[in-house]
């Protein structure tokens, strides 16, 4: 019997969208949640591996932010978001998780790749 009832699809194929040349990993999971229609959740798998990448990322990317809007004086506007940015991962992060059901589930992996992008966002933008 198909996977699919009513067509010939017979396997599920992968969860997981292809990845560019170069890609650290981060991008994929940021984009496989931002790019996925909001009313409609992704396959569990797909939104578990990327919590698990989008968390560990945001955990280690918050510290460097810090450390890099610390450099920068404090009257900079950059300063302060990114530290607002930080702080708001590790709540995210060490503060709230995924709920019950995959719902829930997508809308913290959602709230996690909008972070992750902000503090890609920092990086580069402090570091230039």
């Amino acid at each position: 019997m198909p996977v699919w009832p009513g067509t010939a699809v017979t396997a599920a194929g992968s969860t997981n969208p292809p990845r560019a040349e170069g890609d650290d990993g981060i991008e994929w999971a940021i984009r496989a949640i931002l790019d996925a229609p909001s009313h409609i959740s992704p396959p569990m798998g797909r939104v578990s591996s990327c919590t698990v990448v989008l968390r560990a990322y945001i955990k280690k990317t918050a510290q460097g932010v810090r450390d890099a809007a610390g450099a920068l004086s404090a009257d900079d506007p950059r300063c302060a978001a990114a530290e607002s940015s930080a702080a708001e991962g590790l709540h995210r992060v060490s503060e709230l998780g995924p709920g019950s059901g995959l719902r829930s589930a997508f809308d913290y992996a959602r709230a996690l790749a909008l972070v992750a992008r902000e503090l890609r966002g920092h990086m580069g933008e402090i570091a230039s």
